[in-house]
């Protein structure tokens, strides 16, 4: 396992019992309003098939369960303690599978659309995540990538920095787990800016149709669609 995703590892294994609780404190009891969004902005109808890379203990999976009866959902996850987690959350309302966002057990086309919340910047390889994510979706299919992000707004950035470089880490995890929350500040710090992930998004052949900017752009949801034609289409 490469060094990022080991310790990316250790580090969901280790908060996975208080990490709802602790997402609640850090964002001020947002996320679960900027996730609702992007559960409605991905568009998934029931009957489709709906891979959540990243899952982590399941609350969007449980949104899009609500949101879209009928839906097939899947979720995927690197740490067994966040898919217990999912399991004791979800029951049996979405299929959980423990693998890495960077070669995902899936075949080519098998997903009408996908999601990953606030799980990119953790994996080990952007691009390649990307390019995973439109593997399996099929020509046509949709995924919503929503993340944290330094802002892109330089007046902004001054306060930000105070609240996710000093304030959040004890906000998260205490002082039992402030090394570990701290490594999620620095994750955002070192991911790319919004703008950036539409470049690499289009690199992959997803055409980026919508995107939305949550508190002043500390968290954006970007959505997108797989271009091309199927190999039917070409005969």
């Amino acid at each position: 396992m490469p060094a990022k995703e080991e310790f990316v590892y250790r580090v969901f294994e280790n908060v996975a019992e208080g990490y709802d609780s602790a997402n609640r404190r850090i964002s001020l009891g947002l996320h679960m309003r900027w996730k609702a969004a992007a559960a409605r902005m991905l568009g998934l109808r029931s009957g489709e098939r709906c891979l959540d890379a990243g899952c982590g203990t399941g609350d969007m999976l449980e949104l899009l369960s609500i949101l879209v009866p009928g839906a097939e959902l899947v979720g995927l996850d690197l740490s067994p303690a966040m898919l217990h987690r999912a399991r004791e959350r979800l029951g049996g309302a979405a299929e959980l599978k423990l693998g890495n966002a960077l070669s995902l057990p899936f075949p080519d086309g098998s997903f009408d659309a996908a999601v990953i919340s606030f799980a990119l910047r953790n994996t080990a390889g952007y691009s390649r995540a990307l390019a995973e994510l439109a593997r399996v979706l099929r020509v046509g299919g949709r995924l919503c990538c929503i993340d944290s992000f330094v802002p892109e707004r330089r007046w902004v950035r001054p306060a930000y920095s105070l609240y996710f470089n000093r304030l959040m880490p004890l906000l998260g995890g205490g002082r039992a787990l402030r090394e570990e929350y701290r490594w999620l500040s620095e994750s955002t710090r070192g991911f790319v800016t919004a703008s950036r992930l539409e470049e690499l998004m289009r690199a992959q052949g997803l055409a980026v149709t919508a995107r939305r900017d949550f508190m002043l752009g500390a968290s954006v949801c970007l959505c997108a669609v797989k271009e091309g034609t199927d190999e039917a289409d070409g005969i």
